[in-house]
Formats: C-alpha cells, sequence, structure tokens
C-alpha cells in the first residue's frame, strides 16, 4: 500500500469517527440532556451538575454537534471534494485543543478532569488534526 493510500484510509477513518461521535453524542445531547451530562462524565472524566441551564446549553450544543457530524459524513464520502468542510474540521478541532489547553487548571479545578486525561485528549485532537490536513496534500 502506497503512502498515499494509507493516508486516505487514515483521513476516511478520522471523518468517519467524528461523523459518528458528533451524530451520535449530539444527538443525546439535544434529545437526552442529562443522559449526555453523565455520558461526557465517562468519556471525558468530568462532573457535571443536572441544572436546567446547563440541560439548555447542552441541548444546544447538541444541535450543533449534529450538524457537524452531518457535515463530516458528507466530507468521509469524498473528502478531497470538501475541503471547506475539513477546513471548517480542522478548524473546530484546534480550537477545542486551544481551549483544553487554555482552560486545563479550570478543568481539573471545578469539572474534576484529571491531568493525564485533558493531556490525552489534547493529543487526540491533535492527531485528528493533523490526520485532517492530510485532506490539503
Amino acid at each position: 500500500m502506497t503512502a498515499a493510500r494509507v493516508a486516505d484510509v487514515m483521513l476516511a477513518v478520522v471523518l468517519g469517527i467524528l461523523a459518528v461521535y458528533h451524530l451520535v453524542m449530539g444527538a443525546i445531547a439535544l434529545f437526552a440532556p442529562a443522559r449526555a451530562a453523565r455520558t461526557a462524565g465517562a468519556l471525558y472524566g468530568v462532573h457535571l451538575d443536572n441544572v436546567p441551564q446547563l440541560r439548555y446549553a447542552t441541548s444546544m450544543i447538541g444541535a450543533l454537534a449534529v450538524a457537524v457530524g452531518g457535515l463530516a459524513t458528507v466530507a468521509a464520502f469524498d473528502p478531497y471534494q470538501h475541503r471547506p468542510i475539513i477546513a471548517s474540521l480542522i478548524a473546530l478541532q484546534l480550537a477545542r485543543l486551544f481551549c483544553r489547553v487554555r482552560d486545563r487548571r479550570m478543568l481539573a479545578e471545578t469539572l474534576g478532569v484529571a491531568p493525564r486525561r485533558n493531556a490525552a485528549m489534547v493529543l487526540v485532537l491533535g492527531v485528528e488534526a493533523a490526520v485532517l490536513a492530510l485532506a490539503f496534500r
């Protein structure tokens, strides 16, 4: 398998993972925000209170995640024809990475995210952004 083919497979896999993740988590957040808080706790190690304000915000974030998942799905089927979508996904993952680095203390102190878990998420977001950047080769 050539290096270009490996890059294409990696790109398709990352786009597929992003699509499924955003569609599933977005739907949970949109339709079952209390469950989304528990799911985020399991995935990210955060401890969120079940308050009406957070449930509403979670639903709105869920709607956005569903839209992102739909776009990632479109891009997964023909990445090189959907570079603007991939550029947006790169920007999203890099912004999330930035927030995790910038807010690392707050994440640990107020949400209970262990530094190692946060560092692992920073790494994952960086790898995803790097693989997506392959679409611009």
